[in-house]
């Protein structure tokens, strides 16, 4: 194995590790989902326009209507961000970390939808999976539980970050690259969440401005950096593997940091939902050659 494909394979390890991280902040900030997100953004922006400054990267699209195009984007990605922290305020961090892998499974039923075709035997069985799955994670069927209202808001979540995911692949500016995408999207999100973020009483901002630098600097544009960096060296198909352990290092952080232990039954909801999302993702790479921005990113 060369060094650069060894360092490549760091890089996407590095890129799950801090992707699973980013749930913590769900329980370690004591403000209102749709603020995280919208500091996350702000703070991720700056963030990256001193990475395109360092590296001499130009931030001008081909396409005026590109530019808009990803803000549009960034729209979504604000929604699944804070729906998916919503939902680990709810619920817990495994629990948040698992419902983002719904996705592929949902990208295939609505890709079917769109093209109006029945998804294929393997792909209804693989959502069967899913499905079986989380039903594990659900404590109850008492729509009065917060664990339950977690779950739901956290395929909410995955639903929209699909969405995303669907539209990044058929508008995406070929010339341009990844992180400065993400600097147009970041823009979305900070549009959207803007009049929650900035009516947020200082002193709640203050006590809280630690993990929200610590959020948007290195678990949002260092794992985006991180994981655009591996795609130089890495096939789809490596990286799709790789993202996948962002579930098992969230559950494991979330264990050692927050003290939430899952218990049986929702570690097995978790596995059968990776399991299920990794073979469909791996199964979608090779048969239709989707481009590694398809891996569940957040």
């Amino acid at each position: 194995m060369n060094q650069n494909r060894k360092q490549s394979i760091l890089y996407a390890h590095t890129a799950a590790l801090l992707f699973g991280g980013t749930a913590l902040f769900a329980k370690m900030i004591t403000l209102p989902a749709e603020v995280i997100t919208f500091w996350r953004a702000a703070i991720s922006i700056l963030v990256m326009l001193s990475l395109c400054a360092l590296r001499r990267q130009t931030l001008r699209l081909e396409r005026k209507r590109d530019a808009w195009m990803q803000i549009g984007l960034g729209l979504i990605l604000g929604i699944h961000w804070a729906t998916y922290y919503g939902a680990i305020q709810l619920s817990s961090v495994a629990i948040g970390v698992t419902a983002l892998y719904v996705s592929p499974i949902l990208s295939v039923l609505i890709e079917s939808a769109i093209r109006r075709v029945w998804p294929d035997a393997i792909d209804l069985l693989l959502g069967g999976i899913v499905f079986i799955g989380v039903l594990c994670l659900v404590p109850d069927l008492n729509w009065e539980n917060d664990y339950t209202k977690g779950i739901l808001l956290g395929v909410v979540s995955a639903f929209f970050l699909t969405v995303r995911q669907i539209l990044h692949t058929k508008t995406r500016a070929k010339h341009s690259s990844g992180l400065v995408l993400l600097f147009y999207q970041l823009i979305g999100i900070s549009l959207l969440f803007a009049f929650f973020g900035l009516k947020t009483d200082p002193s709640a901002l203050s006590n809280n401005w630690v993990p929200l630098v610590l959020l948007g600097v290195f678990f949002t544009a260092a794992p985006h950096f991180c994981n655009i960096s591996a795609l130089r060296n890495l096939e789809a198909k490596t990286t799709l593997i790789i993202t996948s352990l962002m579930v098992p290092y969230g559950i494991v952080l979330g264990a050692l940091i927050l003290d939430e232990i899952p218990d049986l039954k929702t570690l097995i909801g978790c596995a059968l939902i990776m399991i299920a999302a990794t073979t469909e993702n791996l199964r979608a790479g090779r048969e239709q050659k989707i481009p590694p921005q398809q891996s569940v990113q957040h």
